[in-house]
């Protein structure tokens, strides 16, 4: 995992290498290339799985926020504020759904 969190495509790239050296490791024999193959793969698919679940959780908090900004936009009577929550709404829609 990175300094700043888990990402899509670090744990895409640790699995697929993973999965070539546990192959190989096994094609010649070695056992320990395969093992430590077989590691590798298995963080690369946790890091990807925590990656899509913090992804859908801030999708969440951006949608909750719109949500919230859009109604104080409409109870004040400000059409930006209204706008800028049904934004804030779409775009953690679309980040969870992309999660």
């Amino acid at each position: 995992m990175s300094s700043s969190g888990p990402s899509k495509m670090t744990g895409t790239k640790d699995e697929i290498l993973g999965s070539a050296k546990a192959t190989i490791g096994s094609t010649i024999g070695n056992h320990q290339m395969e093992a430590e193959g077989h590691t590798q793969n298995k963080a690369g698919t946790a890091e990807k799985n925590a990656a899509a679940a913090k992804q859908k959780v801030e999708g969440a908090g951006d949608s909750l926020f719109g949500h919230a900004q859009k109604a104080t936009g409409q109870v004040l009577g400000n059409e930006r504020m209204q706008g800028e929550g049904e934004m804030n709404k779409a775009k953690g829609t679309a980040k969870s759904d992309t999660a």
